[in-house]
């Protein structure tokens, strides 16, 4: 059996830093929405070059609500990675949508953008990229297929914070840029890019 990765012994060094900021957030009386999400808020859409950035549950959220926004018609077709985590596929069928799966490309285990434009259908209304391992996707190609088909771009970054494509962060790509803290990855929150 492979071990799991001990987050006690990983954190243990912020152990007292952690215990200090709880107490001030379960004395601060404010569990949602209070001073620590829009600090959190403001720092990270600087951090990731974004407008904004609105704390959510977690990334299903953040993918379910960045296609919700948009009120697709039902039965319209969100092009998606083969290779990704359910959460992805969950909030296309979340919105009653319909993913349509592409494979990855063999060198990168991102999605191939080849495929991309072969999969695309007159129903075809968004592209929902997963950037994996901490690579970004090959955006120059991603960007000119969602501009020939005016399709709306989401970005699933939960394990990619950080990476970039030529110099430009992952999830200031297209209109969504959602994101996970789950322990396995790299908080769920939504960033939008500057207007």
């Amino acid at each position: 059996m492979i071990a799991y990765e001990n987050l006690l012994e990983l954190n243990k060094p912020f152990t007292e830093s952690f215990k200090q900021q709880f107490d001030d957030f379960l004395n601060s009386g404010w569990y949602i929405l209070g001073k620590a999400v829009g600090r959190f808020e403001q720092e990270f859409a600087a951090w990731n070059n974004s407008a904004h950035c609105i704390g959510v549950a977690n990334g299903l959220d953040a993918l379910t609500l960045s296609l919700k926004a948009y009120n697709f018609e039902p039965c319209s077709e969100v092009i998606v990675p083969s290779n990704t985590y359910i959460a992805t596929i969950l909030a296309i069928l979340n919105n009653n949508l319909v993913p349509v799966l592409v494979e990855p490309d063999i060198h990168t285990y991102n999605i191939d953008p080849v495929l991309i434009e072969q999969a695309i259908t007159p129903r075809t209304r968004a592209l929902m990229i997963v950037h994996l391992y901490g690579k970004s996707c090959a955006m120059d190609a991603i960007m000119a297929i969602k501009q020939k088909h005016n399709l709306l771009l989401i970005e699933d970054c939960a394990q990619s914070h950080g990476a970039t494509f030529n110099r430009q962060k992952t999830g200031t790509f297209g209109e969504f840029g959602a994101f996970s803290f789950y322990p396995t990855k790299n908080l769920g929150a939504l960033a939008m890019p500057v207007p």
